[in-house]
C-alpha cells in the first residue's frame, strides 16, 4: 500500500508514468470487477477504460487513509451502473441486444469444466437478469468477489443492512 500511495502522489503531480504504473497494477482487478457485473469482454474492457479516465481526472479526491481498491471499485461499480442502464435502455429499443457472453475465468478448459461453467452462467444469468442493477452489484461483489459488508458499503455508498 505505502508504494500505491507513492504513485497516487505521483499521478496527483501529474505524472503520467506514474498512471501508467497504477493502470498496470489495477487494470487486471478492474476488468474482473467489471466483468463479473457486466458477463462482456468487450464492455468490461470499455468500462475499464471508462473508469481509468475518471481515476485520472478525480486522482486529487482520492483520500490516502482509504484503500485505494475499494476507491476504485467504486468508480468501475459507478461506471457498470451506467453501462447497465444505458444497455437496458437499448434493449428497450433493440429487443435481444447485448445478450451475455461468459468468458472463462477460471483457467480450467476442460470440457467438463466447460460444459459446468457454461451451465453454471445460464443459471446465473437467468437468476441475476430480474435483479435491478444495484443488486446485481450487491450480489457480484457479496457472492462472486467474497467482499464484506463494510467493504461492500464503502464501495456502493449504501448502508449496511
Amino acid at each position: 500500500m505505502p508504494e500505491t500511495i507513492q504513485i497516487i502522489a505521483s499521478c496527483i503531480r501529474g505524472d503520467e508514468n506514474a498512471f501508467r504504473s497504477l493502470f498496470r497494477r489495477y487494470a487486471d482487478f478492474a476488468f474482473r470487477v467489471a466483468f463479473r457485473i457486466m458477463h462482456d469482454e468487450e464492455e468490461s474492457k470499455d468500462v475499464v477504460q471508462e473508469s481509468f479516465i475518471t481515476v485520472w481526472d478525480r486522482i486529487r479526491d482520492f483520500e490516502p487513509d482509504r484503500k485505494f481498491s475499494n476507491w476504485l471499485y467504486r468508480i468501475v461499480v459507478n461506471k457498470c451502473f451506467d453501462a447497465l442502464r444505458k444497455k437496458k435502455r437499448m434493449q428497450l429499443v433493440y429487443p435481444g441486444a447485448g445478450d451475455w457472453n461468459l468468458m472463462e475465468l477460471t483457467g480450467e478448459n476442460g470440457p467438463d469444466n466447460r460444459l459446468e461453467n457454461e451451465e453454471t452462467g445460464r443459471i446465473i444469468r437467468r437468476l441475476t437478469y430480474s435483479l435491478s442493477p444495484k443488486q446485481k452489484i450487491v450480489f457480484v461483489l457479496s457472492e462472486l468477489e467474497g467482499l464484506s459488508h463494510a467493504d461492500i458499503s464503502d464501495i456502493t455508498g449504501m448502508g449496511k443492512t
